[in-house]
């Protein structure tokens, strides 16, 4: 088994100098996309005591942030800045430079076993990184993250993917975005990287969310007599972290009978789905991934209506909704045996208010 070299030259340094410095201070330059913004979102639209039922947060999320979100009012955003970077590492998820390290990709750090899994190192010159961290381990921030990245660089840019979680509709809608997916590169020196610091919701990234969601409409051939549906219900299968809905099937006859479209992602298309989301009024799904499916389809002024499990708690969301002029509503549901149940009476009002 050949040793992971990278890992090593990274450890002896580290000792060398007792610390662990941060990735991008190695930028031997830097310049800014979107500077820092400060913005005022609207409140999240909830019934009288809604709150009073979480249990808990989602591991990723913060109450300081949540607050904001729920409450309205101002909210700063960000920069977007890119970072070139030299003589950096790549080998696996992971990418190294002196003493520091960065792990844009997915899986795990090892020490042997490189040269079966890796291959040889390339040599590469001047390479943009189209890969985060979280677009790696996650579908809604591949779609919400990853996809407006692939916008930045020019044409004639050189770019690359790290290794990532296999995700079963990318394929499609990098097809429909008409943003192909760079090579993957699994071990290389690179003499000149580009990397991207893209997170914040922005009016940068507000740019490239409405042009992706042109794309999306180009991509479609749409019939002019079609009539959109008045809104779709996202099931969130068994792909992701266990969330089970347990009055599910009840809340979908529900909200057939008001005319919405259920759509199950796992056993449709990204093509298909996007179809039959297209330019729909409401989007109603439990907390998940699974909301990104609707993102770029549905209507402008749209409304997301989000169904929290009590203990898992999170407004991801809403940042997405709050950038695009779209409402945001949630329902707090309720503990029950093998997992959470809505008050359809709750979905009903909400609906209400949103239509």
């Amino acid at each position: 088994m050949q040793l992971n070299l990278s890992l090593a030259k990274r450890v002896t340094r580290r000792l060398a100098v007792r610390r662990a410095p941060e990735f991008h201070t190695f930028a031997s330059r830097e310049w800014v996309l979107c500077p820092s913004e400060r913005a005022r979102i609207p409140p999240a639209i909830h019934l009288p005591g809604a709150i009073e039922k979480v249990r808990a947060l989602s591991p990723w999320r913060n109450w300081d942030t949540e607050r904001v979100l729920l409450a309205g009012g101002v909210i700063d955003h960000a920069a977007s800045v890119a970072r070139e970077i030299s003589n950096v590492d790549l080998a696996g998820a992971f990418l190294y430079r002196g003493a520091a390290k960065l792990q844009p990709g997915f899986g795990e750090e090892r020490w042997f076993g490189f040269g079966q899994d890796l291959g040889p190192r390339e040599e590469l010159d001047q390479v943009h990184l189209m890969t985060s961290q979280s677009g790696s381990h996650f579908f809604g921030t591949l779609m919400l993250d990853d996809m407006p990245l692939g916008l930045i660089p020019r044409p004639e840019d050189r770019c690359i993917a790290m290794v990532s979680k296999s995700y079963v509709h990318e394929a499609g809608y990098r097809a429909l975005l008409g943003l192909p997916r760079p090579r993957e590169v699994h071990h290389a020196r690179i003499r000149r990287l580009v990397c991207y610091t893209d997170f914040a919701q922005n009016s940068f990234k507000q740019a490239r969310y409405e042009q992706l969601r042109a794309r999306l409409r180009a991509a479609l051939a749409q019939d002019p007599q079609r009539v959109p549906s008045l809104g779709v219900y996202l099931r969130r299968g068994i792909g992701g972290e266990p969330r089970v809905l347990v009055n599910e099937a009840e809340l979908e006859r529900s909200l057939q009978a008001l005319g919405f479209d259920i759509l199950d992602p796992e056993h449709l298309s990204a093509r298909e789905i996007a179809e039959r989301s297209l330019d729909a009024r409401v989007v109603v799904a439990v907390e998940g991934s699974h909301l990104s499916h609707a993102i770029f389809s549905a209507a402008d002024q749209a409304s997301f209506l989000v169904i929290q499990p009590p203990d898992r708690f999170a407004l991801a969301y809403k940042e997405y909704t709050d950038r695009v002029g779209m409402r945001f509503a949630l329902a707090v549901a309720d503990p029950a045996p093998g997992g959470f149940t809505v008050a359809l009476d709750d979905i009903h009002r909400l609906l209400e208010q949103l239509l």
